[in-house]
């Protein structure tokens, strides 16, 4: 004996901690990103402030240092050296002024101090020096240093040779970086309180909508599709449980059909297999006296001839439903078949004393299957001759136009109600008036006209009013074989 499965359900925890998980590393990076990009873009724009503010100030002590050498013709001199001490004093910075071979000739004595670096000196033949690193002695913060090569004219006209350099402290260019790792620092303290709040918040909404959700698709795994998903429409999962509700109620409503087709097949077979039974046992066992056989045995033969009918519609509607019917179509003359069609009904319309109208003048080919077509007009013409009302009218219109053809079957009588017009197709389906006057339709001709006009990629409708008519229009495309 098989053991029924158990359905594992989803874990919901896991579902609603990856979910945030995710979110919270998604807002992390947001911000990281969004903040690192600030404090790059804030230290480079302080950076290069700094820098053309140093180079701006050299240039300008150059220009000075200029205007003293031309007055004594040589350097150190105690004016140029008294306008380095000012700029230092007033600056802030270290300046350091070296000759054409790199000498230090201020602050110290011509040969007493340290010469130019040979890492900056190969940089000033090609344009200035601009850099922040270690340069004075001893230093112990991050310096910018500016060099630049420079030349005075000498009192024998030539180009004398000399160079510059400012040192300024850089270390608060440099407190970006730590600026940098304690916003790092920020951000991560931040994100993991966004993240227990946003668990604290979120996990238990999460958890109950997960709940729901997996309850109703226990529901619908043990058969029972009237259950919905009840999400909120802000919710992050409203999508996915309206998807889930219109697939229950469509899963619901075949359901229904499915009951309802084997609820009918099962109340019209077990009618005729009742009657044929019971008479057969009467004729057998003797109740049935021996002059009224003839009779029974003809009801049991028309209780056969509708069980046989039955069955050969079931299974056209399942070939059509199946896509198996397939069509032979030929060129056909439908005004002829149809008269054909209303001759078999001869005798019926005139025990009815009705008139039959449309008939005279008409005229319409088509390229569609006979078969078919004839099975269409019989079950169409059945019913007007089945609901018309005494001495009434049943009338016909054939024509078309340049790309349908229109075929009306029309009767008089008590027409149909509003809300019969909508389920008139449906597979064993029968009007109040129908179960009444017809004791052994099957309710399944006029879903088997619609399949097979549908076949033939056309339409049918039908139109009626309550008391006077009821019309059926047929409307197929014109194709050439």
């Amino acid at each position: 004996m098989k053991k029924n499965k158990t359905i594992k359900k989803p874990n919901v925890s896991k579902l609603s901690a990856g979910y945030l998980r995710l979110s919270q590393i998604l807002l992390f990076c947001g911000i990281l990103l969004t903040g690192v990009f600030m404090v790059c873009s804030a230290a480079s724009t302080h950076t290069n402030v700094a820098k053309k503010a140093l180079l701006q100030n050299c240039e300008a002590l150059i220009a000075n240092i200029s205007e003293a050498y031309g007055n004594k013709y040589w350097i150190p001199n105690p004016q140029i050296t008294q306008l380095l001490q000012t700029a230092e004093e007033e600056y802030s910075y270290q300046l350091y002024l070296y000759d054409e071979n790199g000498d230090e000739i201020y602050p110290h004595a011509l040969g007493e101090g340290s010469p130019l670096a040979p890492s900056v000196k190969p940089h000033l033949k090609n344009g200035n020096y601009m850099d922040i690193g270690y340069f004075s002695k001893d230093a112990a913060k991050p310096e910018l240093c500016c060099a630049i090569r420079f030349t005075l004219l000498s009192t024998s006209n030539t180009q004398d040779v000399f160079y510059i350099a400012a040192v300024s402290d850089a270390a608060s260019l440099t407190e970006y970086t730590q600026l940098l790792v304690l916003y790092l620092v920020i951000c991560l303290i931040i994100s993991m309180l966004l993240f227990m709040l946003l668990f604290r918040l979120g996990a238990g909404r999460l958890d109950n909508q997960f709940e729901n959700l997996n309850s109703v698709v226990s529901q619908y795994a043990e058969g029972e599709f009237s259950a919905r998903a009840n999400i909120a429409e802000h919710s992050e999962l409203y999508e996915f449980a309206s998807t889930l509700n219109r697939m229950a109620e469509f899963i619901e409503q075949n359901e229904n059909t499915r009951r309802n087709f084997i609820a009918n097949v099962s109340h019209e077979l077990r009618t005729p297999m009742t009657t044929i039974g019971g008479f057969a046992d009467g004729i057998l066992d003797g109740t049935i006296p021996p002059e009224q056989h003839e009779k029974y045995t003809r009801i049991i033969a028309d209780e056969i001839h509708r069980l046989r009918t039955l069955v050969n519609s079931m299974l056209n509607l399942s070939k059509f439903e199946a896509g198996e019917m397939q069509l032979r179509s030929t060129d056909v003359d439908i005004a002829a078949l149809l008269i054909k069609t209303v001759l078999m009904f001869e005798k019926r319309i005139n025990e009815k004393k009705v008139d039959v109208e449309g008939l005279e003048d008409a005229s319409l080919q088509l390229y569609a299957d006979e078969d078919l077509m004839f099975q269409v007009l019989y079950n169409l013409i059945e019913n007007a001759v089945k609901f018309v009302n005494e001495g009434g009218v049943i009338s016909f219109s054939l024509h078309k136009d340049a790309q349908t053809a229109y075929i009306t079957i029309k009767n008089s009588g008590e027409g149909l109600a509003d809300d019969e017009l909508p389920k008139i197709f449906d597979r064993f389906y029968k009007t109040d008036e129908s179960r009444s006057k017809d004791k052994t339709g099957l309710g399944l001709g006029l879903s088997i006209v619609r399949k097979i006009v549908h076949l033939h990629q056309g339409h049918i409708v039908v139109k009626s009013v309550k008391g006077e008519y009821t019309a059926f229009e047929i409307q197929l495309p014109i194709k050439n074989g």
